[in-house]
C-alpha cells in the first residue's frame, strides 16, 4: 500500500510539546490500536519530543520542529524532524528510559539520524494491530488434525510442486508451512501469522517471495527476500522453510534457483542471508545457489525460536552464519580496514569473488576529520538488537562510541551492532583499537547502503555454546575460529582495561590518604612585605 500521512504537527514553541500525545493517540487509535498501546506511544513521542528540543534548541532558538504522523505497510510512523543543532544521543541527549521503553515494545523501532542542511530525523515505528493466526483456537485445531501429507515425486525423481511468485492470497497457506516447521515459536517471523499484514507487505513489493506448492493446493516450500527501500540494489532474502514432510527433496534449492532470477530483473545485485546453525540446512542450500560466508553474528536469534526435530539449547540465543550472495556485477571498491581484520576480511572477498582493494594504514594522523562524530542509530524491540552505524568521525569518536555503547548495555539490549563504513579511509585508523570497548568481529557487508560495511558485536551478557554453532564449510569454519577467538580477546581486553582504570583509581585513592597535609597558607609578617 501506498504511504499515507495521517495528520502534521508544527511546533513552534515548548509549550506545543504538550499536544503531541493528544495527536498520537488519536491517530493510533483511528488507526484501530488498543488503549494501552496508544498511551504508551503517545508518551514515548511526547518524552521524545521534549528530549529534542532539549538536545537542539538552545533557550533563545527560535523553535522549528514538526511531527508528522503516516500509515506505512503494516504499522504506523511518527516522524519527528527539526532544524535545530545537530543531536548526540549517545550523550545523554535523550532520557536513558526512551530506549528502555522501546525495549518493552512501547514501540516497535526507533531511529535516529542527521540529515546536515535537513537537520534531524527521528522515527517511531509500532505496527499495526492485526488478527494473529498464533490466537485462533481454529486455526491451532486445525492444524493439529492436519495430516502428514507426501508430496508425489515424478518420473525424473524430483517432486512434483509448482514453483511460483507469492500472492497475498498465499499468506494463511504461508503461516500453515512455518507452523509446521517451527509451531508458534517463531517470534522473529510474527509477520507470518499476520495474513493481512503480510499481504500489505506482498502487495508493496516489501516481501518478494517465492514459494512451491503441492498438487492438493499445500505451500510446501517459501523463500522471500525483504526490500525496504525501492532504490536499494542488495536485499534480505530470508524465511526459509521447507515442509518437514519433504525434506530432503531438494524442493528449497528449487525455490531459490527460481527467486534468483526475479531479483536480477528487479535490478537486485546481492542478497544477504542469515542462515541457522542449529542446523545445516540453510547453509547448504546458501551455498548451492552460489551464496559465501562473510561472518557470523553470534546471539543473533532470540531463544523464543523452537526448532522441531532438532537438539538445541532452549535457554541460549543462537548464531547465524551471513551470506552475500552476488547476483550481477559487482564494482570495484577501495575498502580502508583495521589492521586486526586485514587477513580476515581479504579472504572473505577472496572466497566471495568481489574486486576490491584492501588499504590499511592505522599508523598517519587522522586527516578530514568531521567537527563531531555522527552516528544512526537502529533500536528494535522485536529482535533484542542496537544497531549503531557510523556516518561521520570527529576526534571524539572512541569517547562518542563508547558512550553509545554503554547506553545500550544499561538499556539492556542482548547484541549490539557497530557498522563501520568501509569506504572511509578512517576506518582502518579508527578501528584499529575498538577491542578494549568489548566490541569483536562480526563480518562485512558488500554493497550495504552505497557502500561495504565492516561490522562489529558487543554481546551483552549473552551466553552461547560454541558446540551449537555448525558451519557448513571450511570457510564457515574459519569465520566461526576467528569469531570466537576475536570475542574473547576483546572480552579479555576490556576486563584488563577496567582492572587497570580500577587499580590506577585505587593508587589515586591511596596517594590522597598517605599524603602529609600541607601547612595553611599564613599571612605575611612585616618583615615580608615588599619595600
Amino acid at each position: 500500500m501506498a504511504e499515507t500521512t495521517l495528520c502534521r504537527l508544527a511546533i513552534t514553541s515548548r509549550a506545543g510539546v504538550a499536544l503531541t500525545s493528544g495527536v498520537v493517540e488519536q491517530s493510533a487509535d483511528l488507526l484501530g490500536l488498543g488503549a494501552a498501546d496508544r498511551s504508551r506511544l503517545g508518551t514515548l513521542t511526547h518524552e521524545l519530543v521534549d528530549a529534542i528540543l532539549r538536545e537542539a534548541f538552545s533557550g533563545s532558538d527560535a523553535i522549528e520542529l514538526e511531527l508528522e504522523v503516516t500509515r506505512v505497510t503494516g504499522a504506523m510512523r511518527c516522524v519527528i524532524k527539526d532544524r535545530g543543532a545537530p543531536m548526540d544521543f549517545g550523550r545523554g541527549g535523550y532520557p536513558p528510559r526512551v530506549a528502555d521503553l522501546i525495549r518493552l515494545g512501547f514501540a516497535d523501532t526507533l531511529d535516529v539520524k542527521y540529515e546536515a542542511r535537513r537537520g534531524n530525523r527521528t522515527e517511531l515505528t509500532k505496527h499495526l494491530t492485526y488478527t494473529s493466526l498464533t490466537s485462533d483456537a481454529d486455526f491451532a485445531a486445525a492444524m493439529a488434525a492436519e495430516p502428514t501429507e507426501e508430496v508425489p515425486i515424478g518420473p525424473d525423481g524430483e517432486a512434483i510442486v509448482d514453483i511460483r511468485p507469492m500472492t497475498a492470497d498465499d499468506c494463511v497457506g504461508l503461516a500453515r508451512l512455518f507452523y509446521r516447521c517451527y509451531g508458534y515459536s517463531a517470534a522473529y517471523a510474527s509477520l507470518i501469522y499476520e495474513p493481512e499484514r503480510l499481504a500489505e507487505y506482498v502487495e508493496a513489493g516489501k516481501h518478494v517471495a517465492t514459494v512451491a506448492v503441492a498438487p492438493s493446493g499445500r505451500i510446501v516450500g517459501h523463500l522471500a527476500s525483504t526490500i525496504e527501500d525501492p532504490t536499494a540494489v542488495t536485499g534480505r532474502v530470508g524465511y526459509y522453510a521447507v515442509d518437514p514432510a519433504c525434506r530432503q527433496l531438494n524442493i528449497g534449492l528449487r525455490v531459490a534457483m527460481v527467486h534468483i532470477p526475479r531479483l536480477l530483473e528487479m535490478g537486485i545485485i546481492g542478497q544477504f542471508s542469515e542462515t541457522v546453525t542449529v542446523h545445516l540446512g540453510s547453509q547448504r542450500s546458501a551455498l548451492h545457489n552460489g551464496g559465501h560466508e562473510v561472518g557470523l553474528m553470534l546471539a543473533r536469534q532470540s531463544a523464543d525460536l523452537d526448532f522441531q526435530g532438532f537438539q538445541e539449547d532452549q535457554e541460549l540465543r543462537k548464531a547465524v552464519v551471513l551470506f552475500y550472495i552476488p547476483l550481477g556485477v559487482t564494482p570495484h571498491r577501495d575498502v580502508h580496514v583495521p589492521p586486526a581484520y586485514r587477513e580476515v576480511v581479504a579472504r572473505i572477498y577472496r572466497d566471495a569473488g568481489l574486486d576490491r582493494g584492501i588499504v590499511t594504514d592505522s599508523t598517519r594522523e587522522a586527516e578530514g576529520l568531521a567537527t563531531d562524530s555522527r552516528f544512526t542509530i537502529n533500536l528494535r524491540h522485536d529482535t533484542g538488537l542496537a544497531h549503531l552505524k557510523v556516518e561521520s568521525y570527529g576526534p571524539d569518536f572512541l569517547v562518542a562510541l563508547q558512550q553509545q555503547v554503554a547506553q545500550f548495555l544499561l538499556n539492556r539490549f542482548d547484541l549490539i551492532l557497530v557498522y563501520l563504513p568501509l569506504g572511509n579511509p578512517l576506518t582502518s585508523y579508527f578501528g584499529a583499537g575498538l577491542q578494549e570497548l568489548g566490541l569483536s568481529f562480526c563480518g562485512v557487508y558488500p554493497e550495504y547502503d552505497d557502500g561495504d560495511v565492516l561490522v562489529l558485536q558487543h554481546l551483552n551478557n549473552v551466553k552461547i555454546d560454541p558446540e551449537q554453532i555448525l558451519v557448513a564449510s571450511p570457510m564457515g569454519e574459519f569465520l566461526r575460529e576467528f569469531a570466537l577467538t576475536d570475542l574473547h580477546q576483546a572480552d579479555s581486553r576490556q576486563a584488563m582495561l577496567s582492572r587497570s582504570r580500577a587499580h590506577m583509581a585505587r593508587l589515586f585513592d591511596a596517594i590522597e590518604e598517605d599524603s602529609p597535609a600541607l601547612p595553611a597558607p599564613q599571612p605575611p609578617t612585616a618583615t615580608d612585605q615588599p619595600d
